[in-house]
């Protein structure tokens, strides 16, 4: 985390940097949210494939699909983990974001009351 700007110059480039990080972060999603289907796909596929080809009993068949398709289920739920790895990611910079601006808006409260002078009581 940066240190705490001390002016609206550097607040305003926190923000640029939290905005580009943003921007990272969402191409970073979409690509991985692209990727989902075609393991959801292979998934399925791998379990149907093994539960079509073995012989046996049905909860033979569904055990030996499940034992089959444990890699191909696992590349998926490791995908789920990193795209929702990566909507907290996003979360977490929009509230750096949100602070940046709040830190921006005092920064320049704080200039304009020192610009105008002292309040008379």
């Amino acid at each position: 985390m940066s240190a705490t700007p001390l002016n609206p110059r550097e607040a305003a480039l926190q923000l640029a940097r939290i905005g580009q990080e943003i921007d990272a972060q969402t191409r970073e999603l979409v690509q991985l949210r692209d990727q989902l289907p075609a393991l959801l796909r292979d998934a399925r596929r791998s379990y149907a494939e093994s539960y079509l080809s073995t012989e046996g009993s049905i909860e033979n068949r569904k055990q030996r699909a499940v034992l089959d398709a444990e890699n191909a289920k696992f590349r998926l739920e490791v995908h789920e983990q990193l795209i929702e790895a990566r909507k907290d990611s996003l979360r977490s910079l929009r509230d750096r974001s949100e602070i940046g601006r709040a830190i921006n808006s005092n920064l320049k409260e704080e200039i304009r009351t020192f610009q105008s002078g002292p309040v008379a009581a």
